[in-house]
């Protein structure tokens, strides 16, 4: 079917969609790679309101200032989107971090938000 609408060539369509159904074309596999895997979701609604909170920041501080403004606020929403998927207490995650820090632990692999333990430090 995708085959036969690329092979039609109409005066009426837009370079757009011929430039859709070639995206179309080159990842079929990857768009309906869900259909195979009962794990992949069907949309991307995690990844969209994971992100609208950085966008909205970004909106309301008139961007970033610079690149390096940018790198900074995207580590600290990487960390902090982390910590929440892991359904861990920012608080809890940074306090033990930076307690860690300060007493000298340098084991970062292992203070990653999915392996570090709350309770106590690693160090």
């Amino acid at each position: 079917m995708l085959d036969s609408e690329q092979s039609k060539d109409s005066e009426f369509r837009s370079r757009y969609y011929k430039e859709a159904l070639n995206y179309l074309n080159r990842f079929w596999k990857e768009i309906f790679a869900y259909l195979d895997d009962g794990e992949l979701p069907i949309d991307n609604n995690l990844a969209e309101r994971t992100i609208r909170k950085l966008t909205t920041q970004r909106n309301n501080s008139l961007h970033y200032g610079s690149d390096a403004g940018a790198e900074m606020a995207a580590t600290y929403h990487s960390v902090i989107g982390t910590v929440k998927l892991h359904g861990s207490s920012i608080w809890n995650f940074i306090g033990t971090f930076f307690k860690n820090i300060f007493n000298g632990c340098r084991d970062y692999v292992n203070m990653v938000p999915d392996k570090i333990t709350l309770a106590a430090s690693q160090c």
